[in-house]
């Protein structure tokens, strides 16, 4: 008797057991379910691993693309004659659709997000050097948009003055024309401490939208626009002598209130009411090979110093607006 009541104890024991086992593992399988850390570890892991190959996929297309990008979305093709009528009829040819395709190429470019600064370069045929830069510069507290036009404007017009000061470049500078007071065409030669000379012949066009023209997206916004001179029958290039460069770029500024204001920076610095202007500076820049001699240790220097005016440029808005040396 007493052995069955041992053997009931055992068989008892046994199937709690069995039971609190059964338990555990619906407690575990339970708590795993309610505990998504190991799956969402693993979703994160897949997800990386495809953005990854995503990556490597778009760096392997960009790997591709250099070889093939002669030219840009601001670039035109421009060749003019000797007469003069015949240059400011080109040149006024070119003002609406270069307003209209520096506008679409900045806000495209600036869409999706808003690189402070990014600046790839690479080689092309005839070991011709090429840089794209697309920068974004916030000027707060300043009076208006025509303000910081103007300081850009100037800044440009004197930039040969700017490039001499700061870099200790021998900068010249021959304006030929000015076309309805927006529209100018001059070359900048400038000499690098290493005595090489560059030369750009180039035009710019200005204008101030206040939002009703087509060329702005409806937004008030100013707009400068640069661009080489392919051929210039009046003043054509000499490669035996300098190094040519040409540039194709768009500076684009719009006009905002600050999103929050404390009490300190009600006031702008300026004495306005305290508007963010944002420039947006897209830039194609291609280096020439010389035709003459040059060593590599200076070629190399010219291409490092070839998108330098740029930042002069907006050292120089900066000192404009806010007296800084």
């Amino acid at each position: 008797m007493s052995e069955k009541r041992y053997k009931s104890a055992y068989f008892m024991r046994k199937q709690e057991k069995e039971d609190l086992k059964e338990e555990v593992r619906r407690l575990r399988s339970e708590l795993t379910r309610l505990d998504p850390g190991p799956q969402v570890a693993a979703e994160s892991a897949a997800i990386r691993t495809t953005i990854r190959q995503q990556q490597l996929g778009i760096a392997n297309v960009q790997s591709e693309i250099p070889p093939l990008l002669q030219t840009h979305p601001l670039y035109s093709r421009i060749c003019l004659k000797k007469s003069w009528e015949d240059r400011s009829a080109t040149l006024l040819a070119f003002r609406d659709k270069k307003f209209k395709a520096a506008y679409e190429y900045v806000t495209v470019r600036s869409r999706m997000a808003q690189p402070q600064l990014s600046d790839e370069r690479f080689e092309i045929t005839n070991d011709n050097t090429c840089c794209v830069i697309f920068q974004t510069v916030d000027f707060p507290d300043v009076n208006s948009l025509q303000q910081v036009y103007d300081a850009l404007l100037f800044s440009i017009h004197n930039a040969e003055v700017s490039i001499s000061e700061r870099l200790g470049h021998v900068t010249v500078r021959d304006d030929y024309e000015g076309v309805d007071g927006n529209i100018f065409n001059a070359r900048i030669v400038s000499t690098n401490d290493d005595g090489v000379a560059t030369e750009l012949n180039c035009i710019m066009m200005s204008q101030i939208f206040d939002g009703t023209e087509g060329a702005s997206g409806g937004e008030p916004c100013g707009i400068v626009v640069l661009d080489s001179v392919d051929e210039d029958q009046l003043y054509p290039y000499v490669p035996s002598e300098r190094i040519r460069k040409d540039v194709s770029g768009a500076f684009v500024l719009t006009v905002r209130q600050p999103a929050s204001q404390t009490v300190e920076s009600t006031q702008p610095a300026s004495g306005g009411e305290g508007k963010v202007v944002t420039l947006r500076r897209a830039v194609f820049v291609k280096l020439y090979r010389p035709e003459f001699e040059i060593s590599e240790a200076v070629w190399q220097n010219m291409q490092q110093e070839t998108t330098r005016w740029g930042d002069v440029v907006i050292r120089s808005i900066r000192s404009v607006l806010y007296s800084i040396p």
